[in-house]
């Protein structure tokens, strides 16, 4: 039977143990590099200036509620590792650009960063620490605390961390591997994807448009299509890239005609219950083959919500871990020392991950705060990781009334997002654009 649990949480006395890296902690870790950052970030827009001093002082004790990922990479012969940092990390300034590589490699270097940049509180999370729930729920803790510090009474802190609590070993699941079944058939096959046909910028640059509109005018819509709201947004990306490839030069576009699949992931706790705060996502890629001719926007809607009605099942979930799970524990992955695994995995990734999906949409859903300090955080973002090959990602996150939809390119053509907001305008919705890098 397989370890269900894969660390200790780092205040017990074993706090000295190395942690294995999760199935998708391995992937992203053996693929990181300045061209693929595996790096996402969320942030918090706060009433005043924010307080670097302080801001140290909540991050040191919100790591008492999270020692899991008070953490850096230690090599090992077959597969790296976590072991306990002696410190936390400094408080950082902001870079020229969002999300930049992390050499978690490095000795003492963590797997993320906390910046403070004028009335912002920022974190930015190597993707194999953690997914975004596990990160938005430190980046809630952090706020909280720092508020509290700041002398503001907070009676109930809800769903949010409460640092100095016992921290439940659930939190440290193996969620992967515990449910890892054998005998299970792969996974559908998945057609390569159409890409952008624009040149990427130089390793680190990342443009940002966001985008924010309000949520239950856009629910209001997706209502009248019969649709979610992740259904509606990934129908109208879809439909933009279907746009874009039609407009290319006719010979451009005979060699780039090729499915357009959106990498949607989901977070498998609300299929598969866990409390782990690791990696715990699979996804789901609806799509049209534009091969076949050009979808209207009711086909694509449809489409992707019966794709969604398909696959988005505890059977379908199960089936792609049982896949990506049994990679890993093959023999002779193991048995490969871990400068030959970091040759085997980056094709690997491209090949099975980026050259099938055209682009990556994440939904964070909503999120709260302690109604005491509501007032006092004015915005909560999100920016998914930037992929190379995609060239074009989405994130959006709900905050009070308010949809935020933050895009992450590669390229200097803003075409997706121009086209992609205007859509929204065009169903009536009152959007606001800014460009933040």
């Amino acid at each position: 039977m397989f370890q269900e649990i894969y660390c200790m949480p780092m205040n017990t006395e074993k706090e000295k143990k190395k942690c294995r890296l999760d199935s998708a902690g391995k992937l992203f870790t053996y693929s990181s590099s300045r061209k693929i950052p595996c790096v996402y970030r969320f942030w918090a827009e706060m009433k005043e200036l924010v307080d670097v001093d302080i801001l140290q002082k909540a991050l040191n004790t919100t790591f008492t509620r999270f020692p899991y990922f008070q953490v850096q990479l230690t090599r090992g012969l077959f597969w790296h590792r976590w072991k306990k940092a002696l410190y936390p990390p400094r408080v950082e300034k902001e870079k020229k650009y969002p999300c930049q590589f992390i050499p978690i490699r490095n000795k003492n270097t963590f797997p993320y960063r906390i910046i403070a940049n004028q009335n912002q509180i920022v974190i930015e999370f190597f993707h194999g620490l953690t997914d975004g729930n596990g990160a938005l729920q430190f980046l809630r803790t952090l706020i909280t605390q720092y508020l509290s510090l700041k002398g503001f009474t907070i009676d109930n802190w809800g769903d949010v961390f409460l640092p100095g609590e016992p921290v439940p070993l659930e939190e440290t699941e193996y969620a992967y591997r515990k449910n890892f079944k054998v005998g299970i058939p792969k996974i559908p096959k998945i057609h390569r994807a159409f890409h952008l046909p624009f040149k990427r910028e130089n390793k680190g640059v990342a443009y940002v448009t966001s985008g924010k509109v309000n949520v239950n005018d856009i629910l209001a819509i997706a209502k009248k299509w019969n649709c979610t709201l992740t259904e509606f947004l990934t129908a109208i990306y879809i439909d933009v890239l279907q746009e874009i490839m039609f407009e290319l030069p006719e010979r451009v576009r005979r060699r780039r005609k090729r499915h357009i699949n959106v990498m949607l992931p989901i977070d498998t706790r609300r299929i598969i219950p866990s409390k782990t705060m690791r990696n715990f996502i699979t996804f789901i890629a609806p799509g049209i083959d534009p091969r076949k001719g050009r979808y209207s926007f009711e086909e694509i809607v449809e489409r992707v919500h019966y794709y969604k009605k398909r696959y988005l099942n505890k059977k379908y979930i199960l089936q792609q871990i049982s896949y990506y799970v049994a990679i890993e524990v093959n023999p002779f992955v193991n048995a490969l020392p871990s400068f030959l695994k970091l040759l085997l995995v980056k094709p690997l990734y491209r090949k099975m991950g980026e050259e099938l999906f055209s682009a990556f949409l994440t939904n964070l859903g909503k999120t709260n705060l302690p109604p005491e300090i509501c007032n006092e955080v004015k915005d909560i973002n999100i920016l998914p990781m930037n992929h190379p090959y995609f060239k074009t990602g989405c994130g959006f996150i709900t905050y009070f009334n308010d949809l935020n939809i933050n895009f992450v390119r590669n390229i200097k053509e803003d075409i997706v997002e121009e086209k992609f907001f205007n859509k929204l305008r065009f169903f009536g919705l009152d959007v606001k654009v800014r460009r933040l890098f």
